[in-house]
């Protein structure tokens, strides 16, 4: 394992009063100890209390944590994480035997009038612009409606800790973190935290300003950055995007950016929540989104959660595409996805000739689609855990599970319903499943074309995929050890914001509209020059199972044990369901409302059947055709029954 950077930073209780140092010798008091990796915070700040005179070695031996090594000038290991951890003071080796002292973190104000620093050794101030020079724990608080804060090209070892900042800035990013920097951003336990940037920070918009960074907070190339803390943040693009990584290269070195343990909300209607050019892992947290475009996106891997955990908790209401990344992996938590595109999209349409891929391993997923596909891959989809419920409108071309190449389901739970009458699946499947309406394709049929330009089928041209960030193969992200997820169905979780019914879709919208907001004038293009969708349908509409908008809706097994239940978005014409709870030729049923829509036989390779039971037009057909389908017990009643279903399947074939 890399060294740890592990600062033992010290800081009196009182912290933000008073900002004048007071020595322990003199008065004793508490300090912030911190611990982190390249890519994970072992400890967050924590207030870690000392005694007038005591080293740093005693105060950490009452703090709770456990150590090993910590009768050398070296901590070995961290609450059971081996390691060589080398004890940092200000960027410089100290010893454990250092007496406890205050001086080590720096406290920071923010007020209109200016920004005031208990220690300005290793920063400089202008204004209302602070400027990290040098490594160190640096605790922001206060109030500043045009302020920011900069960090360093190549400075590392820095640590933000928000408490209580509310930041906004007029023309750039309210925190840049330069390139091939080490940064991490804490949100202190307890406290509330708001960064806010202005429409100026768009370059493409305003491209006179020189100072625009195109984000909230703007993570350069080769920087190295996790956003965490017990804490809550709330981070509003008004210019641009809200969270932007820079990219890996040779100059500037690998660039990740980690999102972990807080309470975050993103509001970004311009355009993406969050944005990677490289990596985006995201391990646990509580984050709420709002976004004109993507919500997740990571040019290359995007990471959701680890196994064996149930965690992050993953809130979008209103994007374009819910999770985009060329790699896409879900291992954990718990998600649910509004979006008008994609709910989640394995693509890149900068690569060609690569393997894209997505994996869904665990966690608990719902999502609706309002005008594209549920999970779309331009390569590869495998779901091996988790418990997935996919819905898509009713809208020609598009299926809750549409991949170029191979979907496998050799586990988890899946219920996929679509509003067009079939599946882009070439479908190979090791547990068994059912597809009421329509049978998955044959193999050998792939995928439609995806956003961005890629060509149908999966087909791409041979040039050389380019090198994923830190050497890891263009395959797909690691995954993370530990068991799979799985479980029963959910019913539909209630909808954020304005929606009254949990259930209910989100309103639709016309050209690179949002769900959720007014019909607006369809556009020329969606956003970052994705495909547009000109007007949407409505997400009622005709179904060829009888299932509309509202519907309860059950998947039952052979004994009559309700399988999945939820309540459907939209209307649906195809429903596909795989569980380890089916067993391979034996009979399942779907029902809407109550009634017996479609029974078929679940197997492991689609050659089960499907017969509909209620076909959709049936709920159309004039008030003398259902009154023949009531049928008297008569035997010319039976002869109108047996006419009537005749009548239907025509009319249905018409639609």
């Amino acid at each position: 394992m890399k060294s740890i950077r592990f600062l033992a930073l010290l800081l009196c209780a009182a912290l933000l009063l008073p900002l004048v140092p007071v020595h322990a010798a003199q008065s004793g008091g508490s300090f912030y100890l911190t611990a982190s990796t390249a890519g994970q915070t072992l400890i967050e700040p924590v207030a870690v209390p000392y005694t007038a005179g005591q080293t740093i070695r005693d105060a950490l031996r009452g703090s709770g944590y456990a150590f090993g090594g910590i009768d050398t000038a070296f901590i070995t290991d961290i609450e059971g994480v081996a390691g060589n951890f080398t004890v940092y003071y200000d960027g410089g080796a100290y010893s454990l035997d250092a007496i406890a002292s205050p001086e080590t973190v720096t406290a920071v104000v923010f007020s209109e009038s200016g920004i005031t620093a208990a220690d300005e050794s290793g920063l400089s101030i202008d204004g209302t612009t602070l400027t990290i020079e040098q490594a160190g724990t640096y605790v922001l608080s206060g109030t500043c409606s045009d302020g920011s804060v900069k960090v360093k090209k190549g400075v590392t070892g820095v640590t933000l800790v928000l408490s209580g900042l509310d930041l906004t800035s007029s023309t750039t990013a309210s925190i840049t973190c330069g390139k091939s920097s080490g940064v991490t951003i804490l949100a202190a336990e307890g406290t509330e935290n708001a960064l806010t940037d202005a429409a100026a920070n768009n370059g493409d918009n305003y491209p006179d300003n020189a100072d625009a960074e195109n984000a909230v907070i703007k993570c350069k190339d080769g920087s190295q950055v996790t956003i965490g803390g017990t804490g809550t943040l709330t981070v509003t693009a008004n210019g641009k995007n809200g969270i932007k990584s820079g990219a890996t290269t040779d100059e500037e070195g690998t660039a990740w950016l980690v999102i972990e343990d807080l309470t975050l909300t993103i509001n970004a209607p311009v355009n993406d929540a969050v944005n990677a050019e490289a990596s985006l892992t995201v391990k646990s947290g509580t984050i709420t989104i709002d976004a004109g475009d993507d919500a997740l996106h990571a040019d290359y891997a995007l990471a959701i959660g680890e196994s064996g955990t149930a965690v992050p908790t993953i809130t979008i209401s209103s994007c374009y595409e819910g999770l985009a990344g060329a790699n896409l992996l879900v291992a954990s938590g718990a998600i649910t996805i509004y979006s008008e595109d994609d709910c989640l999209n394995a693509a890149n349409s900068d690569l060609t000739g690569y393997d894209f891929t997505m994996d869904i391993t665990g966690g608990t997923i719902w999502a609706y689609a309002a005008s594209d596909d549920g999970l779309d891959s331009n390569g590869s989809l495998t779901i091996s855990g988790g418990t997935l419920t996919v819905w898509t409108a009713n809208t020609a071309d598009n299926q809750a599970l549409d991949a170029d190449g191979t979907i496998t389901v050799p586990g988890g739970t899946v219920f996929a319903a679509g509003g067009s009458a079939g599946m882009g699946m070439t479908l190979s499947a090791s547990q068994p499943y059912v597809t009421f309406g329509t049978q998955a394709s044959q193999p050998g049929q792939g995928g439609g074309q995806q956003n961005g330009g890629n060509a149908p089928g999966g087909q791409q041209n041979g040039s050389t995929p380019p090198s994923m960030p830190d050497g890891q193969s263009g395959s797909q992200p690691q995954q993370p050890g530990g068991a799979q997820t799985t479980g029963a169905q959910q019913t539909p979780p209630e909808k954020p914001q304005d929606s009254t019914d949990g259930s209910s879709a989100p309103e639709p919208t016309t050209g690179g509209g949002q769900p959720g907001q007014d019909a607006q004038q369809g556009t020329s293009g969606a956003p970052d020059g994705q495909g547009g969708q000109g007007d949407m349908a409505q997400p009622g509409g005709v179904s060829s199972l009888g299932i509309q908008s509202g519907s309860a809706v059950t998947v039952q097994d052979a004994d009559g044990n309700t399988l999945f239940d939820g309540e459907a978005p939209c209307a649906v014409s195809t429903v596909f369901y795989s569980s380890p709870d089916l067993t391979d030729g034996e009979t399942a049923a779907l029902t809407s409302d109550g009634e017996g829509v479609a029974t078929a036989t679940a197997s492991t390779d689609g050659s089960g059947t499907s017969q509909t039971i209620t076909p959709a037009a049936q709920a159309a057909a004039t008030s003398s055709q259902k009154w023949l389908a009531l049928g008297l017990v008569t035997a010319a009643g039976v002869a109108a029954v047996v006419g009537a279903a005749i009548a239907v399947k025509k009319s249905k074939k018409k639609d």
